[in-house]
């Protein structure tokens, strides 16, 4: 019978202590799937109604409607082959939850033209509203070109 209750004592912290943890990195897993899939409609959903999405290189998305515009328009125009996060951090506390790190990401023009790799670095805060962990801000920077070899 102690046994029973240490078993079940173990796995309810087990549980709880994993699931602590998931929040933004469950976001980020979700993310990179639907990125390679080229699913721009999945990718907008893991973005709350009020979120702010800045990509490199671009103006601060603000919203819904205009986080799907985008990466509709940008999945559209372009294939992505690979994504990487590297050095993450992933930090939660009750229903708020930050990561940080590196990415690489390999992108090809479907119109033609060579892939290009931008790397750079993010950060981000998910919110958890009714059992789902949603992007409220993602900003994403490109890393600047390496200075030229004199």
């Amino acid at each position: 019978m102690k046994k029973a209750i240490l078993g079940c004592v173990l796995a309810c912290f087990t549980l709880t202590a994993g699931a602590a943890d998931l929040g933004a990195q469950a976001v980020d897993a979700a993310w990179t799937k639907a990125m390679l899939a080229g699913d721009a409609a999945a990718v907008a959903a893991l973005y709350a109604d009020d979120a702010v999405l800045v990509m490199p290189g671009s103006p601060a998305l603000k919203g819904h409607k205009a986080i799907l515009e985008n990466l509709t328009g940008f999945l559209a125009a372009n294939k992505v082959s690979d994504v990487k996060l590297t050095d993450t951090h992933y930090r939660t506390s009750g229903k708020l939850a930050v990561g940080w790190g590196n990415y690489s990401m390999v992108i090809t023009p479907k119109a033609g033209g060579a892939p290009m790799t931008d790397v750079g670095t993010y950060c981000e805060v998910a919110a958890e509203k009714d059992g789902a962990w949603k992007y409220i801000s993602d900003h994403a920077a490109s890393d600047p070109p390496p200075a030229a070899k004199k």
